[in-house]
């Protein structure tokens, strides 16, 4: 497998739900919320989100800049905005939330861009007349916009997911591509 200069880029994300941000790097302080499951054994009601990623509708269209670095036609997604996560990526944990890792903790989760017909795309394929993207795991599971027990938590906004079960929407991406062609 080869890093491809020539389809990874940066970008910003919007869907209809809001724009992408991570609690921590939004308000400069540790954040919880109410646990969006209902756990059994759980001795509190409260989860750290500080680096789940969010969607919510007012926050700065550039409040996370990514970066796309291609390996063949995988994206892994690094966060290219300043702060505590600069140069950390995008990868599923455990369960099934998207948070912030350090490239060296192992396995990090690389991603597909589809196009409306659900086929892979890249960079390439990605003009002004592509209206949306979505993106899935490399095991296939769409980003989507999570449902939890709490309807919604102002604060935070809503949660991304991948559990379809757990979810409310598949997720349309509208890319603000920065910059095509960007060195690793």
């Amino acid at each position: 497998m080869s890093t491809n200069q020539e389809k990874s880029f940066t970008a910003t994300l919007s869907t209809r739900f809001g724009y992408p941000h991570f609690p921590r790097l939004t308000y400069g302080r540790k954040i919880t919320s109410p646990r969006p499951d209902y756990e059994f054994f759980s001795f509190s009601h409260q989860i750290d989100v500080s680096n789940y990623l969010f969607l919510k509708p007012d926050v700065e269209p550039d409040a996370l800049t990514f970066y796309f670095r291609c390996i063949d036609d995988y994206y892994t997604m690094y966060i290219f905005t300043p702060g505590t996560y600069h140069y950390m990526t995008v990868s599923k944990e455990e369960e099934d939330f998207l948070n912030a890792y350090s490239p060296d903790d192992g396995d990090q989760t690389t991603f597909n861009l589809l196009d409306a017909k659900g086929k892979i795309i890249t960079l390439d394929e990605i003009d002004s007349n592509t209206p949306t993207v979505r993106i899935q795991t490399r095991s296939g599971r769409l980003l989507q916009a999570g449902l939890s027990r709490n309807k919604y938590d102002p604060k935070v906004g809503t949660f991304v997911r991948t559990l379809a079960s757990r979810s409310a929407a598949v997720l349309d991406f509208k890319m603000n591509i920065l910059q095509r062609n960007v060195p690793y």
